[in-house]
């Protein structure tokens, strides 16, 4: 029900756009305030071709609101100008405010890789399932599932590193390197339980602040306590299946193919899938991030009008950054004129 009413705010936005503040109010206020773009810091500044991908992803089946922005959209041979002209021509900036604030948290996530092999080569390795063919077995807890396997869901590979296996699961997309070859994987469904953090979890268990303060450092101390892996992994009673990916990854919940830098993770309760954004933060060494992003993807822990959660892409560097985010930030809805 809440999307459907947060749904019809941004459709009246979409559809009328006359009206400079609209407001939602279901235990929290939601509004949106129209604005310049002189008054989105860095815009002139952004590259904003290397948001074009992401915005031809969103593109592909247009709302009948954003026909006109997509049908017209630079093609072959657009220039950075060319690009932003046709945005400022058909979308107004609208700036997201809750609660009389207009800052909010943006973290960062990323595709996650590890290594592994199709068949079980030894008792190390985890499984990494695919959806359960009985629905029944969908709602076990991960310690029962890790401790009797999920039963009817079919194997798709071997992980190395159960470590590694968490984070794909707090990530929900990502490869598998095989001797064999790339399998990639993409997000196929979950046991229906509450997500728990693995911050949450460390705190509760006394372990060190100092290394709870960004993924980076909590795979690390994991890999240094290798017999409190398990103990404290099976605590997240969440688990996530996945799906074979033939073709692009990552793909978002929208369906299109993430853009790293250009792609970001909303609560679509807020925010429709392919609302193109301009975001105002900061990454996790404290240089400004002021950019062209578009909302293609969401997640259990993305809650809230003003809350991102920003694609860095997939490789080591990708999981550093996007492991030690967690900026304040706020950002800026670009919806159609007409």
């Amino acid at each position: 029900m809440r999307s459907l009413v947060v749904a019809g705010i941004v459709a009246a936005v979409l559809l009328a756009g006359c009206s400079e503040r609209h407001r939602l109010s279901r235990g929290r206020a939601f509004h949106l305030e129209k604005v310049s773009y002189a008054r989105l810091p860095g815009w002139r500044e952004d590259k904003v071709l290397e948001a074009a991908p992401a915005l031809a992803q969103s593109c592909r089946k247009p709302t009948a609101a954003m026909k006109g922005f997509c049908d017209g959209l630079p093609g072959h041979g657009q220039t950075p100008d060319r690009l932003r002209a046709h945005i400022e021509k058909h979308l107004t900036p609208y700036r997201v405010v809750s609660n009389g604030a207009d800052t909010g948290v943006i973290t960062g996530y990323y595709e996650a890789e590890l290594t592994g092999t199709r068949t079980k080569r030894d008792d190390t390795q985890r499984p990494i399932y695919g959806m359960p063919a009985n629905k029944r077995h969908t709602g076990l807890r991960r310690a029962e599932i890790e401790r009797h396997g999920s039963f009817d869901a079919p194997v798709i590979a071997w992980a190395d590193d159960p470590v590694d296996l968490f984070i794909l699961h707090v990530q929900g997309s990502g490869r598998v390197k095989t001797p064999d070859g790339e399998i990639r994987l993409g997000y196929a469904g979950n046991n229906g339980h509450t997500f728990k953090a693995l911050s949450r979890i460390m705190d509760e268990e006394g372990v060190p602040k100092s290394v709870r303060r960004s993924m980076t450092e909590m795979r690390a101390w994991l890999r240094q306590n290798p017999d409190r892996v398990r103990e404290l992994l099976a605590k997240n009673p969440r688990y996530i299946y996945f799906r074979k990916i033939a073709g692009q990854t990552p793909v978002g919940a929208s369906g299109a193919v993430l853009t790293p830098l250009r792609s970001v993770a909303v609560d679509d309760a807020y925010i429709p899938m392919h609302t193109p954004m301009f975001l105002d933060t900061r990454d996790p060494d404290g240089y400004p991030l002021k950019r062209l992003v578009v909302a293609q993807d969401v997640g259990s822990a993305i809650k809230g009008p003003i809350r991102a959660d920003f694609f860095w892409g997939h490789g080591d560097m990708s999981f550093h950054k996007a492991g030690r985010m967690k900026s304040a930030g706020s950002y800026y809805l670009l919806l159609p004129k007409e």
